[in-house]
């Protein structure tokens, strides 16, 4: 499936964490917000919580309706669990599932000079770039 393509399907456990991310982090003070990234919060409560997938506008109503009943606590406390697992190490950091071509643009820019840039090759074209790269010592032997 095409990363620009929509689903047909939601969860509806995202929309309420993503919510209550942004309630939680809002009484946080902004020096400490400014070392914490939301997808990471996100991804974090994510896992510790149940599905509820819906595909039509009723499903979703349905399920919304029903994770606000039985899992607001729930989701309560895990995303003020993930605040505090992703708050450990402000120093800790990550690299995106998914990054922008001009992103990688830039990093390639900032490492190379303007000519090798030309070369589209070593720009990921699968979203999932990290998967494709190839380890230094075998792109060597190739050229």
């Amino acid at each position: 499936m095409s990363v620009k393509q929509r689903r047909k399907y939601h969860n509806i456990m995202e929309d309420l964490v993503a919510e209550e991310v942004r309630s939680q982090m809002a009484l946080l003070s902004p020096r400490l917000t400014q070392y914490i990234q939301r997808t990471e919060v996100e991804t974090y409560a994510l896992n510790r919580l149940p599905t509820l997938y819906a595909s039509s506008q009723e499903g979703w109503l349905h399920q919304q309706k029903r994770a606000r009943e039985e899992h607001q606590a729930t989701i309560r406390t895990a995303v003020r669990q993930a605040l505090a697992a992703v708050q450990r190490d402000p120093l800790r950091s990550s690299t995106p599932l998914f990054q922008d071509k001009e992103e990688v643009m830039a990093e390639a820019g900032s490492r190379t000079n303007t000519s090798e840039l030309e070369n589209t090759k070593d720009i990921p074209a699968h979203p999932y770039y990290w998967q494709q790269k190839r380890s230094p010592r075998y792109s060597q032997k190739a050229q």
